[in-house]
């Protein structure tokens, strides 16, 4: 895979002039390696265990629909409920257009869930990490809060694509430290201790790892060096924690983080973004966050169904722990077949590890003939050479759903001779 990177870094040299020109060629050149993903389209039922994609039905373990939530009844009367007093819209920026109750009510119970002071709600998670590191660390006026150049982040090596564009887009010095490896975390602060506005970013589940990552010890990482510590918590909210509040809630350390990006995608089954944390840093956000200032709110509609999610949510205990079940059943059976599966823990994603891009690209095609969806996670969203799928379990995955999985997993994996 490596040779692939060199040879689409190469097509610079041979493009021709002009940039729609270079383009075609790195199109074309990507879709002859085989590397274009395929977009099919779901026609009904998109985040249940049964599927209809273009025409066939499919057993669906691409959604991560965890909790089984984005079709249950409920949550869509509520989302129509919320439409038909406000409206699909929410008319725009807030601070231009008004801050709607229904989006207050939604941001007061995900303070309460997660355990946080306050929190504001974005249209998208992508916003969310890509706005905030520069709220974190760059200069608002004058040299205030932060200067630019006295602001340093940390972020793992394997963190989402996200919070690397948000690094970015800051353009202040950021450094990647071994995967959740707290040692080197450490060196690369002692390394960098010149500056003195610190930002450690870590996420507390790594769905494609397999991982939960103990948070508690960067917590006390962070305020020995007196660094601020942000948790992308995506794939941790509703799915860790006694009330699923995700990682705070699970290691009962909300008072040790001061921010968590979460989604309201996975776990929740809706759409959009959060930010949660103290007030004052909430308060600075509402100041700061350009992807909040300058973009429309989140949609009433959406609003309405969270609403009637968290009320599920913090109940969820069996369904959690059935998750967990299903999760352990698979990762064991696949490994009893040969397979490898990544990362120690029993959480809702289950990363089957194939790595070289060739032989996932089989795989995938395999599965597909087999009557299973799950895309594979390729470059550029894992490095070259470690491809895998993620294997997303949700409450509505029955047994015999699993078994047909394993059994095409099984059947393709003998066919390409990967077990």
């Amino acid at each position: 895979m490596f040779e692939v990177v060199r040879a689409v870094a190469a097509l610079r040299d041979e493009a021709e002039t002009g940039h729609l020109g270079r383009i075609e060629r790195l199109l074309d050149f990507v879709r002859d390696s085989g590397l274009y993903p395929p977009f099919h389209t779901v026609e009904s039922r998109i985040n249940e265990p049964e599927s209809v994609i273009e025409g066939r039905p499919y057993l669906m373990f691409g959604a991560n629909n965890y909790l089984s939530l984005s079709e249950d009844e409920a949550v869509k009367a509520a989302a129509i409920r919320a439409i038909s007093r406000y409206g699909i819209g929410p008319g725009g920026s807030r601070h231009m257009s008004g801050t709607v109750d229904i989006i207050v009510e939604l941001e007061r119970r995900l303070a309460d869930l997660t355990g946080m002071e306050a929190c504001m709600t974005i249209p998208t998670g992508y916003m969310a990490n890509v706005g905030v590191i520069r709220s974190l660390t760059c200069e608002f006026v004058g040299r205030m809060p932060y200067s630019d150049s006295e602001s340093v982040v940390f972020v793992d090596e394997y963190i989402h694509g996200s919070v690397s564009d948000g690094c970015r887009l800051a353009g202040v010095r950021t450094v990647r430290y071994r995967h959740n490896s707290l040692d080197d975390l450490e060196r690369r602060l002692e390394q960098n201790r010149g500056y003195t506005n610190r930002v450690i970013v870590t996420e507390g589940v790594f769905c494609l790892e397999g991982e939960i990552i103990d948070i508690p010890e960067y917590v006390a990482l962070a305020r020995e060096w007196d660094a601020m510590l942000l948790v992308d918590d995506a794939h941790a909210i509703g799915v860790l924690g006694p009330r699923g509040g995700g990682s705070p809630d699970y290691h009962d350390c909300a008072d040790g983080i001061d921010l968590v990006v979460g989604s309201l995608d996975k776990a929740l089954g809706g759409t959009g973004g959060y930010i949660a944390g103290s007030r004052t840093l909430i308060d600075y956000l509402w100041l700061t966050l350009r992807s909040n200032v300058l973009s429309s709110a989140l949609p009433c509609g959406m609003a309405g169904a969270m609403l009637e999610v968290l009320d599920r949510v913090e109940t969820a205990t069996d369904i959690r722990a059935e998750l967990a079940s299903k999760a352990h059943w698979l990762r064991t059976t696949l490994r009893a077949e040969g397979f490898t599966v990544l990362g120690p823990h029993d959480i809702p994603s289950v990363p089957l590890f194939i790595g070289d891009e060739a032989e996932g690209i089989a795989f995938a095609s395999g599965l597909l003939e087999s009557g299973i969806y799950c895309p594979l996670m390729r470059w550029p969203a894992v490095p070259p050479g470690r491809c895998r799928f993620r294997l997303s379990i949700m409450a509505r995955h029955e047994q015999r759903h699993l078994d047909a999985l394993v059994e095409a997993c099984v059947t393709v994996g003998r066919d390409l001779g990967i077990i």
